[in-house]
C-alpha cells in the first residue's frame, strides 16, 4: 500500500525507511567507501518530503566552532575529543547533519574525525561501526522524534475528522483527506492539505441553490448566523477574503501571478482559519437539515 492510498500514514514513512536502507549500506561499507556511502544517505535528506521538513524546523548551527570546542577540551589520547551534544533535540539533529555532511563532501577526514572524537581502536571496519552507532544510529532516532511531537492545537484536533456529512461524497472525502494529510508533519503534506481544503471550500460553495454559487453562498451564510446581524455581516465579511486568498496565493491556482504561502506556519495559519468557517458551516448545515426531517 503506498502511501497516497492511506492518507492516515505520514509521507515521512517512506523517506525513513530509504534512510534506515542507506545506514544499513553504509554500516556495511568498506573504510575506503565510507565517505561516498554516507553522500547517499544524505540523498533523502534533501528530497522531499524530508528537506522541507528540516527546512522548516533545524536551527542554524555552527559546526567549526562546535568542533573546536571539543578539541580544545581533549586530552592526548584517542577519542578524548569528546563532542558535547546539545540537549535541544533540534540543534543536536542540526549538528548531526552538519557532521556528515562535512564528512561526506570531505570537508572533515572521516578517519581522523571517528578517531579523534570517539575511543576506537586500529580497525578500520571499527571507525565505519562506531560512526553509525554513535551518530546515525541517534540521528534517525532523533530526527522521528521530531517528527512525532508537531502538535496540532487541541481545538482544532477536536474537530478534525468529526464535521457532520455534508451529504456531498466528494466534499467529505475532500475535508477528510485535508484533515489526515494536516496532521502529517512533512509541509509538503501540509500544502497539500490547504489545496484540499480549498478545493473542498469551493465546493461547499455550491451545494445549495441548484448550484448558483453566489446564491447557494447566501443560503449557507444565513444558516450559519440571522440574516442582517452583525454576525452574519463577518461572516460573509471572512467568507470573501478566504475566497480571495485562494485566489491570490498558490493555494488552488499555480500562475506566475500568484503568490507563493511563504513558510509552513502561513501554512498552518491558512488552514486553521478556512478549517473554523467550514467547521462552522457544515455544522450549522447540518443541524438545518436536520431540522427539515
Amino acid at each position: 500500500m503506498t502511501a497516497s492510498a492511506n492518507t492516515s500514514e505520514s509521507v515521512l514513512v517512506f523517506a525513513f525507511q530509504d534512510l534506515e536502507d542507506a545506514r544499513e549500506d553504509f554500516r556495511q561499507a568498506e573504510f575506503k567507501d565510507a565517505a561516498r556511502v554516507l553522500g547517499r544517505f544524505l540523498l533523502p535528506l534533501d528530497r522531499e518530503p524530508l528537506a522541507g521538513f528540516l527546512a522548516s524546523l533545524l536551527p542554524p548551527v555552527d559546526l567549526d566552532a562546535w568542533l573546536k570546542r571539543a578539541s580544545e577540551s581533549a586530552g592526548s589520547f584517542a577519542g578524548s575529543a569528546e563532542l558535547d551534544w546539545p540537549h535541544d533535540r533540534a540543534e543536536r539533529v542540526a549538528l548531526q547533519l552538519a557532521v556528515s555532511r562535512a564528512l561526506a563532501s570531505k570537508k572533515l577526514d572521516f578517519l581522523n574525525f571517528v578517531h579523534h572524537h570517539f575511543h576506537v581502536g586500529t580497525s578500520l571496519s571499527a571507525h565505519v561501526f562506531v560512526f553509525n552507532q554513535k551518530i546515525l544510529v541517534p540521528f534517525i532516532r532523533d530526527l522521528r522524534r521530531l517528527t512525532e511531537l508537531r502538535r496540532v492545537t487541541s481545538v482544532l484536533m477536536q474537530a478534525m475528522g468529526k464535521l457532520p456529512t455534508s451529504g456531498d461524497a466528494i466534499l467529505d472525502n475532500l475535508l477528510q483527506d485535508a484533515s489526515n494529510r494536516f496532521r502529517d508533519p512533512a509541509p509538503a503534506a501540509r500544502r497539500d492539505a490547504v489545496e484540499k481544503l480549498w478545493d473542498g471550500w469551493e465546493r461547499l460553495k455550491t451545494l445549495d441553490a441548484a448550484g448558483n454559487k453566489s446564491a447557494s453562498v447566501q443560503v449557507l451564510l444565513n444558516t450559519a448566523a440571522e440574516p442582517g446581524s452583525t454576525f452574519r455581516t463577518l461572516l460573509e465579511t471572512e467568507a470573501r477574503a478566504l475566497t480571495d486568498i485562494g485566489n491570490s496565493f498558490h493555494i488552488r491556482h499555480f500562475e506566475t501571478n500568484k503568490a507563493p504561502v511563504p513558510s509552513p506556519e502561513h501554512v498552518d495559519y491558512l488552514f486553521h482559519r478556512l478549517y473554523a468557517l467550514v467547521n462552522l458551516l457544515i455544522t450549522a448545515r447540518a443541524g438545518q437539515l436536520l431540522d427539515k426531517r
